[in-house]
């Protein structure tokens, strides 16, 4: 009898054992389940994530080009009248402006065409010496005269030599309004000039030619 019971109760040990075995073998297989779906599920997430981050930078990039191209399109709209303006009217030169591009012109030097004229100059920025005469205007050939005296400016004036370093050698009248010089300087008595000059109301005696002669035709 002894025997049958511990037999018995070692029967339902068994059970027993077998029973929480297999109850601890379903509970460690369910850990490692819902571990499994929670890792797997995570880096499910992760990855996920950086795959719809390039898109956005994608779009965002697109959306970015399209406002630069339509700065652009609006730029060239906004520019394209300017071709087509009006041209601007030239405005006719000022006095100042005239008298600038008066001042550029050239003097003309030319060989002698005549007897004893060795070159001929004449400069177009040649202007009237000035005068203190008033009223109308009367050529006068004696030496202490006003009129005699500008005469003896322009001379002066056509070729360079300082009046006070200047001979006359003769004056003489070419016209009602026009005269004729021959000086020289007091160093060189041998170089000599034959002067033209007119009269400008206004403006005084004016030089409109100067001839460099071979030889003084005067001083003789």
């Amino acid at each position: 009898m002894e025997q049958s019971s511990r037999a018995e109760r070692k029967t339902k040990r068994r059970k027993t054992n077998r029973i929480l075995n297999t109850a601890i073998a379903v509970v460690v297989l369910l850990i490692v389940i819902v571990g499994f779906t929670i890792f797997a599920g995570g880096n499910d997430e992760e990855t996920a994530a950086p795959e719809t981050a390039p898109e956005t930078k994608q779009d965002q990039s697109t959306a970015v080009s399209d406002e630069e191209t339509e700065k652009e399109q609006a730029a060239d709209t906004t520019e394209e009248p300017a071709e087509t303006e009006e041209p601007v009217e030239e405005k006719e030169p000022s006095e100042t402006e005239k008298e600038s591009a008066d001042e550029e012109k050239e003097v003309v030097v030319s060989e002698g065409t005549e007897p004893n004229v060795e070159k001929e100059i004449v400069d177009p920025n040649w202007e009237g010496v000035g005068t203190t005469q008033s009223g109308a205007h009367t050529s006068s050939f004696e030496m202490d005269s006003t009129d005699w005296e500008e005469k003896e400016q322009a001379l002066a004036y056509a070729t360079g030599i300082p009046q006070e370093d200047m001979t006359v050698w003769y004056i003489s009248g070419n016209g009602p309004q026009g005269a004729i010089g021959t000086v020289s300087p007091k160093s060189n008595q041998d170089e000599a000039y034959r002067v033209y000059i007119e009269w400008v109301d206004g403006e005084g005696w004016k030089p409109t030619k100067v001839q460099e002669l071979e030889e003084n035709d005067k001083g003789r």
